[in-house]
């Protein structure tokens, strides 16, 4: 019964970690995708003029420029926090498993003492039904 416990347990542990895993990889693909479409937007703003008008002045040049450098120093801070939380969420559940595992071995060692008291117990032999009272005294 304590090994179908631990397993359930064990299976809830895997799900939870399997669920981050699935949260983190879309984390990480989204900010792929934005840092890919801030890319894009900065080479199409440095393309032919064609498909984006040259700006006049150098002020005007440098700017979108560094509003995009700064959109992407932010992005790149952003998956580093995501990839920070998802370490500390990887120890904790390390720390969990640990945790479980200490537990269940504690579960296993009070099942044994209990099977062995339980054993002990049907070997003595069968009290009399009527109450005993104290021994006599001897004077």
């Amino acid at each position: 019964m304590a090994d179908e416990l631990l397993s359930l347990q064990g299976q809830g542990w895997q799900q939870a970690a399997q669920a981050m895993r699935r949260r983190l990889v879309i984390t990480l693909v989204a900010a792929l995708v934005v840092i890919g479409a801030g890319g894009i937007t900065l080479w199409a703003a440095g393309g032919s003029p064609a498909v984006a008008p040259a700006p006049h002045g150098p002020a005007a040049s440098r700017r979108p420029s560094d509003e995009l450098l700064e959109t992407t120093k932010g992005l790149q801070v952003t998956q580093q926090q995501a990839v920070d939380q998802l370490q500390v969420v990887q120890d904790q559940l390390v720390a969990q498993r640990a945790e479980t595992k200490r537990l269940s071995e504690q579960i296993a060692k009070l099942t044994e003492r209990l099977d062995a008291l339980q054993q002990s117990d049907a070997n003595l032999p069968a009290r009399s039904a009527s109450p005993s009272g104290p021994p006599p005294k001897s004077r």
